[in-house]
């Protein structure tokens, strides 16, 4: 697999970015919204970065986020995920990773554009704490076999819990949900620093 050359990634539109004091989670692929808003309520003392860069969906987001003032602990961005990550995040610094129901690529030949086999990983981990978690849900059974056998081999995580969901997280698990699929949630982790022996 090739190397991620974070010199060829394009410049976010922010300069900079400051979060508040207590775990840091960021969300790639917020939607429009449904599961940070709801995390920000649950978890008043993280703060929560919500990556999404369709228009259309963020726009949704936004008006959603608009409408409940009371949040403070959001940060919504209209913006290419790997951009902001690879730019803007320093090592170590993410509590938690949610990737929810990311494009499954079915195609045989599209697996290098699957999530779990992207390059892009290497900036997940290097900027993910030592102790920090991934969760990665989906609906497709094949996916997440592979997901599974590709974040323990190539990336050396850990799962650390497999379950199905049921909560309705997002609107895409609250369709899955409506017609009796499997949604899988997995949560991966590691115990020790990105690069280190």
């Amino acid at each position: 697999m090739r190397s991620f050359d974070r010199q060829k990634v394009p410049l976010p539109k922010l300069s900079s970015l400051n979060f508040n004091e207590g775990p840091l989670i960021v969300e790639i692929g917020a939607g429009v919204g449904l599961h940070p808003i709801s995390y920000s309520q649950q978890f008043p003392d993280h703060q929560v970065l919500a990556i999404e860069r369709t228009r259309s969906k963020f726009e949704r987001f936004q008006r959603r986020l608009e409408n409940h003032p009371q949040i403070k602990n959001c940060i919504a961005l209209h913006e290419d995920a790997i951009s902001v990550i690879t730019h803007l995040i320093g090592n170590n610094q993410v509590d938690k990773y949610f990737i929810l129901y990311p494009n499954p690529y079915p195609k045989k030949n599209d697996q290098n554009k699957r999530f779990y086999a992207m390059p892009f990983m290497e900036e997940i981990l290097r900027t993910l704490k030592s102790d920090g978690e991934i969760i990665l849900a989906t609906n497709d059974l094949q996916y997440k076999q592979e997901c599974i056998e590709f974040f323990q081999r190539v990336w050396k995580l850990e799962l650390k819990e497999q379950s199905l969901a049921t909560q309705g997280r997002t609107h895409f698990e609250k369709k899955y949900l409506s017609r009796n699929e499997s949604c899988y949630n997995l949560i991966f982790t590691r115990k020790s620093t990105f690069g280190s022996a």
